[in-house]
């Protein structure tokens, strides 16, 4: 992971958000903080919300 940027673990599914790739598909671009992802963005692989996951490990 690079310096500074953030990945975020779907608690459902396991889909992994990566602050440097973004979620351009979903209106997400490369380089959104977790902070800036809209509140109602779901996971592109389940539909749960932003609130379903949880920083990373590792």
């Amino acid at each position: 992971m690079s310096e500074g940027s953030r990945k975020y673990e779907c608690q459902v599914c396991g889909y992994i958000y990566d602050e440097a790739v973004g979620d351009p598909d979903h209106g997400v671009p490369p380089g959104t903080r977790w902070a800036d992802v809209p509140d109602d963005w779901g996971c592109p692989d389940c539909g749960v919300t932003k609130a379903t996951f949880s920083l990373a490990n590792g």
